[in-house]
């Protein structure tokens, strides 16, 4: 019987990383071609800075637009680089690091390629929660980059809720499936952090539940 320390060093391998980001890629997949898709257009305009809660990531290919990658600020952790490897196979790139503070490399990399015209992705409440709660990082990469956040929100009628921190869901093949787009929320330089941390979390929460209800997914008003 393998020992946690084997049982880590085995999780932690590249190898298994990138076979299991496969088998994952494919279901996703499988997920794609065998639901019905309700996905209105998002707005125009950009780049934005797409924010998505934690809990909802497994669909997250969903919300790339335009002719260019989506860019991904992804953890560190092991959890953060088999979710960076599983994006690559959707044309999701991956920045490495944290927005808040000791995290400037990785914010300016955000910055540069929001510039070349990529849309950033952002999991408000990642990479461990609190769970539907906005963090600060988020507002201080939009109030540096002057780029818009825009909330985003999916919902599948068939999944299950896993028992981790945020919920996480995993969908069921043949199930209906509704992205929502919020409205490009602004950061102004001088603004109150709290305040915009707090505007923000009131849209994600109200446009999950109106995702949840488009599908009917059970409990939706308890978010």
């Amino acid at each position: 019987m393998a020992t946690p320390r084997l049982l880590r060093r085995f999780l932690s391998s590249q190898a298994f990383q990138w076979l299991l980001s496969a088998v994952g890629a494919g279901y996703v997949l499988l997920v794609r071609w065998t639901s019905h898709i309700d996905r209105p257009p998002p707005p125009s305009g950009g780049p934005f800075i797409i924010a998505l809660w934690h809990g909802r990531l497994s669909m997250m290919h969903q919300l790339r637009f335009g002719n260019r990658a989506l860019v991904a600020l992804i953890s560190s952790h092991r959890d953060g680089q088999l979710i960076s490897k599983c994006a690559s196979h959707y044309n999701i790139r991956s920045v490495i690091g944290s927005a808040t503070r000791g995290g400037m490399v990785a914010v300016r990399q955000l910055i540069r390629l929001a510039g070349e015209g990529h849309n950033l992705f952002i999991t408000p409440d990642g990479p461990r929660g609190p769970r539907m709660h906005v963090n600060k990082g988020i507002i201080e990469l939009a109030r540096l980059s002057r780029l818009p956040i825009l909330p985003s929100a999916i919902a599948t009628s068939g999944g299950k809720e896993l028992d981790t921190w945020d919920r996480f869901l995993v969908p069921c093949p043949f199930s209906r499936i509704a992205i929502r787009w919020g409205t490009p929320l602004l950061v102004a330089r001088d603004g109150n952090a709290a305040d915009d941390a707090a505007r923000l979390e009131t849209a994600l929460t109200l446009l999950q539940r109106a995702a949840d209800r488009a599908v009917a997914r059970p409990g939706s008003e308890r978010i």
